[in-house]
């Protein structure tokens, strides 16, 4: 049976179906709308990662353990110190009022940690400082003795030297004093108090962030309204962790309807028939719908590289209904009965659309074999989405053109004569000004893939919106009134309490004596950091001092001198301390969910080391990880995650693009065979890729993450926009494919089109790695389309069978 028996056989099929197929994917749309809606955006970069991944094991298992995950942190401005402090009481307090669910406590100010030195304050003193005084006291104790012997004649006029004594008492009342004193977090000026939340929830739970950060507005406006002249701002990972979710989010939701609507206005301009377009639009739509259906069934949720395929699905997978759609009005103008265009217009389009939708299903699939779950997952979903829109394309479509086939008008398409007017007479000189430009692109793309082309500053991948940059400006009043650093670090995790002191040790001791620019640490902090040291030591020159204070020689003091020495005589109950009596609000950070304390350590990257720069993210990264610390020590933070985001780029972004291209080739051999047909396509597909590329290097764009995704994807395109033309002139017998132009031509123009702009909406978009992957994306859908009508007529004329 040929191909046009089947055709006939399947429409036959068709027709006697129609409604019930119709009624199904009414029922299909219904079921998969709702299960699609439902899908969840995951905006954290460790989502684009394998949860196999050790950095992202290492998060995970410090997530779970840390009872203290997320923070925010709530500023109070104001010229006027007593609105200040007025206005930050009512803002703690009602903060509190929301539950411990929200908030498990808040850092108001350093009261506790002041009360907790000023009760240990004996132990806290430094052991020199302590010894010091021992000796000075027994000095003077010695001295006085002697002095109160009627017989001692001192030969050296000079008094004992008490200086020692003296400075611990010193220090001693600077420390009552400070234990009186709250500490308020408030700036140098007086106008800027600040108070750290500490959440009750993870800061990944976008609907606990939405509600949090929604009450601490009220609760801001609620007293701003109350206090006029103070202002209230709230930063932090909570707020962050939003206002970047709500950024991917609107901008998918905004490319979106930015798409249907443009390439509705293309439809209505092109085909003029509201049936056909509504026939297509449903096709769409019910391969849309599933696609993401089964993204949410199987996937479960969207990240940041994957949130944005809507628009790309709808843009890319209407060209089969472009291409069938266009070939049965095509058909009913020819004069053909409706059977017989719709059983035509399969026939003719299967081949090429079944090509073009298999290469670029074939350029998706490449994403799949990679580790780096942001190129598997945007391969799964876009993959998915090209294969069923087709599907849909040649199911739910010929449906609805049956059921409407009896109202469909094809009226006169818009002329699209010009597209094969623009093409020069001399076709060998444009392929080898094609071929020429594609050679010099070539060694442009060598040169720039060689060099330094991926983006330096993850800065640039993250969004840009109102919501963002209203925390970003409250957190730049925090950092330049009370110092960086309250927002960065990473946690260290130890499996138990007796591994922590050797392991800080280790790390401290890897940047004993270097300078503060050649540090990898900045800070190391453990829970023994807010104990006091040495506390054996301590115990024992106290003890002594006790003594010293407590025997006869004290009877040799007058009473103004003994009530100075007294207050230097430690209490009897004093004992070593142990980390469960460190008050909560100081140990805190230290404290796990099950309640142990002191596994875990806070350390920051050294100030030789910026943690939004590739560079320095990644060699910060291999030197911690060079260290050899032992396997259960958890290491969480944004620097591990961002490096092994750049390694898997860099490993499996090369592998996807080389399995893009095999894949490519191999599906146009098999479908296509191997003729010049073959040949021309391929060279298409090569040449597309080479420019787009080659035009990214001489613009100055650079590689990231997402935009890396273009690169196998325009070689689907470039397959399919001319593998379109080059079918049908195969099907017409055509030397070269100048005549398919004025017919094909057009709808393939619309295709790119549609495609263009479901690429194009991108550009809408808050987040600016979206935006990049966009631009690259236009590149090659310009690119490959002039390719398709320069480039494929005239080297499908030069390699033409040469007459006898």
């Amino acid at each position: 049976m040929n191909r046009a028996d089947a055709a006939r056989r399947y429409t036959a099929w068709i027709e006697r179906n129609r409604w019930p197929i119709v009624l199904a994917s009414i029922a299909i749309a219904v079921a998969a709308g709702l299960v699609a809606s439902r899908i969840a955006i995951r905006a954290d970069f460790s989502y684009l990662l394998p949860q196999s991944m050790r950095s992202v094991q290492d998060l995970r298992a410090i997530e779970k353990r840390a009872r203290v995950i997320g923070t925010a942190m709530v500023a109070v401005e104001s010229d006027h110190p007593d609105s200040r402090r007025r206005a930050a009481v009512m803002a703690r307090d009602r903060a509190l009022a929301l539950g411990p669910g929200m908030i498990a406590s808040i850092t108001f100010d350093e009261r506790v940690e002041r009360q907790y030195a000023w009760t240990n304050r004996w132990l806290f003193a430094s052991l020199p400082d302590l010894e010091a005084a021992r000796d000075a006291l027994r000095r003077e104790l010695d001295h006085a003795k002697l002095a109160a012997n009627p017989l001692f004649v001192s030969l050296d006029d000079s008094p004992p030297d008490t200086k020692a004594a003296d400075e611990l008492r010193d220090k001693l009342a600077d420390a009552e004093a400070k234990s009186k004193d709250p500490g308020e977090l408030v700036s140098k000026n007086g106008r800027v108090q600040m108070m750290i939340l500490h959440l009750g929830f993870s800061t990944g739970d976008v609907d606990k962030d939405r509600e949090l950060v929604a009450k601490l507005d009220a609760i801001a406006d609620q007293i701003h309204a109350e206090l006029p002249d103070v202002t209230l701002g709230v930063a932090g990972d909570a707020p962050v962790s939003l206002a970047e979710h709500d950024a991917i989010l609107s901008g998918m939701l905004r490319a979106t309807l930015v798409t249907v609507a443009l390439v509705l206005i293309a439809l209505v301009w092109y085909f003029r028939s509201a049936l056909a377009i509504g026939a297509l639009s449903w096709s769409l739509t019910v391969g849309t719908l599933a696609t993401f259906a089964f993204a949410k069934l199987t996937l479960g949720y969207l990240n940041a590289a994957t949130a944005f395929l809507s628009s790309i699905v709808i843009g890319n997978g209407i060209n089969v209904g472009i291409l069938v759609t266009a070939r049965y009005l095509e058909e009913l103008r020819a004069g053909r009965a409706p059977t017989a265009a719709l059983a035509a217009s399969i026939e003719t389009t299967i081949a090429g659309t079944f090509t073009a939708a298999l290469t670029a299903a074939v350029a998706y699939a490449s994403l799949v074999i990679t580790v780096f779950r942001g190129f598997k997952h945007f391969g799964i979903i876009g993959g998915v989405g090209i294969l069923v829109c087709w599907i849909s394309g040649y199911v739910v479509l010929p449906a609805c053109l049956a059921v409407a086939k009896r109202a469909i008008r094809p009226r006169a398409v818009r002329p699209t004569g010009w597209i094969a007017s623009i093409l020069p007479r001399r076709l060998d000189r444009v392929a080898i000004v094609a071929l020429a430009l594609t050679a010099i692109a070539g060694v442009v793309t060598v040169k720039f893939l060689t060099g330094d082309p991926f983006e330096s500053n993850f800065r640039n991948l993250r969004s840009r919106s109102d919501q963002i940059a209203h925390a970003q400006k409250w957190m730049t009043t925090i950092d330049q009134n009370f110092g960086q650093g309250l927002d960065s670090g990473f946690v260290i995790a130890a499996p138990n309490r007796e591994d922590v002191a050797p392991l800080e040790a280790k790390l401290k001791q890897v940047d004993a004596g270097k300078a503060d620019k050649d540090k990898l640490f900045a800070r190391i902090v453990s829970i023994d950091d807010v104990l006091p040291s040495d506390q054996a030591s301590k115990l024992a020159v106290l003890a002594e001092i006790r003594a010293l204070l407590s025997g006869k020689d004290m009877d040799a003091l007058d009473d103004k001198e003994r009530a100075e020495a007294q207050k230097l005589r430690p209490p009897d109950d004093l004992h070593a301390l142990s980390a469960d009596e460190v008050p909560e609000a100081v140990a805190w950070p230290f404290i796990e969910s099950d309640g142990s304390r002191g596994k875990l350590m806070l350390a920051t990257s050294g100030k030789g080391y910026e943690v939004w720069d590739t560079r320095d993210t990644m060699r910060f990264a291999s030197k911690v990880r060079a260290l050899g610390l032992p396997p259960d020590v958890h290491l969480g933070g944004a620097s591990f995650v961002f490096a092994d985001v750049i390694a898997g780029v860099l490993s499996d972004g090369p592998r996807a693009t080389f399995a893009a291209l095999i894949g490519a080739v191999i599906v146009v051999l098999v479908v296509i065979g191997r003729n010049r047909f073959a040949l021309v396509t391929i060279a298409c597909g090569l040449s597309g890729t080479l420019l787009m590329l080659g035009i990214s290097a001489v613009a100055g764009l650079k590689v990231n993450f997402l935009d890396f995704v273009a690169l196998p994807i325009t070689i689907g395109i470039g397959i399919e926009y001319s593998v379109n033309i080059l079918t049908r002139a195969r099907q017409e017998g055509a030397d070269h494919a100048r005549e398919v132009l004025a017919s094909t031509g057009g709808a393939v123009v619309l295709c790119s089109y549609t495609t263009a702009v479901g690429y194009g909406s991108l550009l809408l978009s808050q987040n600016l790695g979206i935006r990049s992957f966009g631009i690259a994306a236009m590149l090659g859908e310009i690119t490959c389309l002039l390719v398709a009508l320069y480039l494929a007529p005239s080297l499908l004329w030069l390699v033409r069978p040469r007459k006898a």
